[in-house]
């Protein structure tokens, strides 16, 4: 057995506990959350949390920062979520989890964040539609801004040139597992949500990782994208 099949295990291991799996669940918004928050997701002693979570942080799954007297823990990268998040689908029966999850009646389904990143009907309307109105174009597996993009990100109040000198990948398409087509994460996808929300375009509700579409925030992707909203929880783009 090679090392990589036994690293590829080790790690799958950490969630193969339910009270691992519901701290990692937990932060799949792109929070970063205290021991105490994550204690009571799992429904464990603060004893337990702790040794739950530092296994967890050993196999760089979470990172934990302090912050005053107080840890606080967070997933370490977009790829852990997303590899999290299929592991969801592989758990769950698919013909009755996909006949759920792209229902028209849950809002999930129409508008909710991947990590730090849109997702779910509206979020592959966007990257859809940043395409068509020649904003981004696809290159490989990644969305890339064009010329006449950068001054679409700059009246939106996002520096698409700094991001490109981020850490992180800046672009990268997600496939969107209710919609089945990509939606943008990476430096950008989170820079577009962020904005968003700061426009009140988008707003963050109490159900994890559901968000909700303002009207503010359909005039102005109806304006701004040409994307059409109806009753339905339905989005497309207008051609005309």
């Amino acid at each position: 057995m090679d090392e990589e099949a036994k690293q590829l295990a080790k790690v799958s291991a950490q969630l193969a506990d339910p009270a691992r799996a519901a701290m990692v669940l937990r932060l799949m918004d792109g929070s970063s959350r205290p021991t105490g928050d994550l204690m009571l997701a799992a429904n464990l002693s603060s004893s337990s949390a702790s040794t739950h979570l530092s296994k967890l942080v050993r196999s760089r799954i979470l990172k934990v920062a302090k912050e005053g007297r107080h840890k606080h823990y967070r997933i370490t990268t977009a790829a852990v979520a997303h590899a999290v998040e299929a592991l969801q689908i592989i758990a769950s029966p698919v013909a009755a989890f996909q006949f759920a999850a792209r229902s028209p009646l849950n809002p999930f389904a129409f508008a909710r964040t991947c990590y730090d990143h849109l997702a779910g009907k509206l979020g592959v309307a966007v990257a859809t539609a940043l395409q068509k109105e020649g904003i981004l174009r696809v290159s490989g597996k990644n969305y890339e801004v064009t010329e006449s993009g950068s001054d679409w990100l700059a009246e939106l109040g996002i520096d698409g040139k700094g991001l490109l000198s981020e850490r992180r990948m800046f672009a990268p398409q997600c496939l969107d597992f209710t919609e089945r087509h990509s939606h943008i994460s990476g430096a950008l996808g989170a820079a577009l949500l962020q904005r968003m929300i700061e426009l009140d375009w988008i707003r963050k509700t109490r159900v994890p990782r559901a968000v909700r579409l303002t009207e503010k925030g359909k005039t102005e992707l109806s304006r701004r994208l040409r994307l059409v909203f109806t009753e339905s929880q339905n989005v497309g783009h207008n051609h005309a």
